[in-house]
């Protein structure tokens, strides 16, 4: 095989993961806005979210680990339709499987330090964010993780910020846009 016929094969690899990574785009849209939202809430509501010394907790990981199982079901029920994985596709798989690992670490870490995790979750979902878009070289995806980790070294540089709405900011820039990017791409990027 030529040496032009090799790069065209991996080409045409890489734009087939991203055609099927559009069926990935409602998790990033999802994942986007519901932090969003719940940073938001959480900011503008926070003598109801804090009733109690645990109520913030239950509402920061109840709320995520009921949409990790909708987002898991749903890219079950993706995956069995398209009957096929790519390398590229399994590969990112592991990572975010990893990244939800990490998640709950950083969580249980942070409940026994008393600390807030927000900085170094924004941080991992930033690398992770910007390992996919470099993978599958979709720009906006790229920048998505660019912008979360630029608002996590905010937190850690600026304590006195508002970490519900960096964080809500960072879901809607790292997530939540480059998530309609990915839905609407038509074209080779």
């Amino acid at each position: 095989m030529k040496t032009q016929e090799q790069i065209q094969l991996i080409n045409d690899t890489i734009n087939k993961t991203k055609e099927n990574l559009k069926s990935s785009a409602p998790n990033f849209i999802f994942w986007g806005a519901l932090i969003a939202l719940m940073s938001l809430i959480h900011y503008g509501f926070p003598d109801y979210i804090q009733q109690t010394h645990y109520s913030s907790l239950i509402f920061w990981i109840t709320i995520p680990m009921i949409g990790m199982v909708l987002t898991v079901i749903y890219n079950i029920k993706t995956r069995e339709k398209t009957g096929y994985e790519t390398h590229i596709g399994r590969a990112l798989k592991i990572i975010w499987g990893v990244f939800n690992v990490a998640w709950m670490l950083l969580i249980v870490i942070s409940i026994l330090k008393n600390q807030n995790p927000v900085h170094s979750i924004l941080f991992l979902l930033g690398v992770i964010l910007l390992i996919t878009g470099l993978l599958i070289r979709f720009k906006p995806i790229s920048f998505g993780g660019i912008a979360v980790i630029a608002c996590s070294v905010l937190l850690v540089c600026n304590p006195e910020v508002n970490s519900l709405l960096i964080n809500g900011t960072a879901a809607l820039l790292g997530l939540f846009l480059p998530g309609l990017a990915l839905y609407y791409n038509k074209s080779n990027v």
